[in-house]
């Protein structure tokens, strides 16, 4: 028999619309630099009290999209904030850690949000553009080291000798590698000289994103 109530129950990404509300009256008090409590909350979103907000704020927390913290004497008073997913759900900054990229021989590219890394440790991106982390040493060459997040941007032109995110084949295995164009071929090039290179196949080659930049070491490596 399965007891329903200690099974685990699934992670949201995104916000409901009622939990949208909440979010971007979260984000117009961070604007204001003014900490969020529930009681301001529940005036700003002309609420009827705090128990008509505290469900959807134990949702919102339970799916990591807010930080309530008792606060005040006794710690009667809570404070909310948005958290990094919260903002990035709400579409105002962060950009999604997809997984990672081998930077060695093939292997399958994992692609689950499961971080969220904020806008003050990136580079200059677009909100299209996400991140992986490289797992390997092949391209220690172009200083792109194990445990970086390297930035990409989707749909992007590869230019000869770029280097880009890559999949290859129906089983999508990826690699982080320099490109380079050989008519119906497609050679993947490591910077380091202890990999070999590896040469496929034009039409079994799909670009997940072109290098933008590296950020390094941020959010804990491994």
């Amino acid at each position: 028999m399965i007891n329903h109530d200690v099974m685990a129950r699934p992670i949201s990404s995104d916000l409901t619309p009622v939990q949208q509300r909440v979010a971007q009256a979260l984000a117009d008090f961070a604007r204001l630099e003014r900490p969020a409590l529930v009681a301001d909350l529940v005036k700003s979103l002309k609420l009827a009290g705090e128990s008509s907000l505290t469900p959807t704020l134990q949702k919102m927390q339970r799916h990591g999209f807010v930080d309530v913290q008792r606060a005040g004497l006794q710690g009667r008073a809570r404070v909310v904030r948005l958290t990094a997913k919260g903002r990035h759900a709400l579409g105002i900054g962060g950009l999604p850690l997809l997984g990672v990229i081998p930077a060695g021989p093939l292997s399958e590219a994992v692609a689950q949000a499961g971080e969220i890394v904020e806008d003050a440790a990136l580079l200059p991106h677009r909100p299209e553009d996400f991140l992986l982390r490289v797992r390997g040493d092949s391209m220690i060459g172009d200083g792109i080291l194990d445990g970086d997040l390297v930035l990409l941007r989707p749909g992007a032109a590869v230019p000869q000798g770029a280097i880009a995110a890559v999949c290859v084949g129906d089983e999508r295995e990826g690699t982080l590698k320099r490109v380079y164009f050989e008519g119906e071929r497609v050679r993947l090039k490591a910077s380091n000289p202890a990999f070999q290179d590896i040469v496929v196949p034009a039409e079994s080659v799909y670009f997940a994103g072109l290098l933008k930049g590296v950020v390094r070491h941020v959010g804990g490596g491994h």
